[in-house]
């Protein structure tokens, strides 16, 4: 099974899929991919007020509004709860920005059945062809994390929060592991 029961998107397992046939593409074409984390603002409220049928109803129509401003040659997958992650092929992250958005200012506008209006935040970073995946959804999970706590409903992306100083360039997660490793054989 590769798609998420309750949304269609894809599931976790066929995300791994996808990832490394876009980044091997990207990579021969030499063009650039960046990936998003996103997610509905406040999600845990809403369900807690208007209960998890709504919850559910509001991931099914997110799916649709972001899936209405994809191109065809995008990813979207269901990464958990109410995050999800989007596969772009953009020539710059100038245009990702644009491209992430564009699906932002689409959920905000959209009415959502039984819940009214939505907003969504949204981090992103480019993929290099040295970049493990957990690396990749780390760098995304920052700068959604900077959007969440910086006002919701934005958009972030984790190059441009790094060369302005807003956040600090952390260990990645590979090397994180590669340097626990390392600590345990010589401890």
């Amino acid at each position: 099974v590769r798609h998420d029961q309750l949304t269609g998107a894809l599931n976790r397992r066929g995300l791994d899929e996808i990832y490394e046939n876009e980044v091997a593409r990207a990579n021969r074409r030499r063009s650039p991919l960046c990936v998003a984390l996103l997610d509905i603002d406040n999600f845990k409220k809403l369900n807690d007020s208007l209960g998890h049928d709504a919850g559910d109803a509001a991931l099914i129509h997110l799916v649709s509004v972001i899936r209405e401003t994809l191109r065809p040659q995008d990813t979207l997958a269901r990464f958990g709860g109410e995050e999800f992650v989007v596969i772009l092929n953009a020539a710059d992250e100038k245009l990702a920005a644009a491209s992430f958005n564009r699906f932002r200012i689409s959920v905000e506008n959209h009415e959502f059945p039984q819940v009214g209006q939505v907003t969504c935040s949204i981090g992103f970073t480019a993929v290099s062809a040295m970049d493990v995946p957990t690396d990749v959804v780390g760098r995304a999970d920052e700068a959604l994390y900077f959007a969440k706590e910086h006002g919701r409903n934005q958009v972030n992306g984790y190059d441009e929060l790094v060369m302005s100083g807003k956040l600090r360039i952390t260990a990645p997660a590979s090397q994180a592991l590669i340097q626990s490793d390392v600590d345990e054989i010589f401890l």
